[in-house]
């Protein structure tokens, strides 16, 4: 891999856990399953485009659902 790919997926990768740590921080006290945040995901995902599959989208928000604690019921 070349250096600057490397440092460019260094900074993506500090970046993505950075949001997904504010994502759960956010989520801490909140039910996981509210309808409307989960019609929010789901809107979210219909409209993703790119090489990523969305139903993997949907895994990482559902893990950062349960490692956060917001999946009060």
């Amino acid at each position: 891999m070349k250096p600057s790919t490397r440092n460019q997926l260094a900074n993506l990768d500090r970046a993505v856990l950075a949001l997904l740590q504010e994502r759960a921080r956010l989520l801490v006290d909140e039910d996981a399953a509210d309808p409307d945040r989960l019609a929010c995901v789901e809107d979210l995902l219909r409209r993703a485009e790119g090489p990523f599959d969305a139903a993997v989208f949907q895994e990482v928000f559902d893990a950062v659902d349960r490692g956060c604690g917001g999946n009060k019921e």
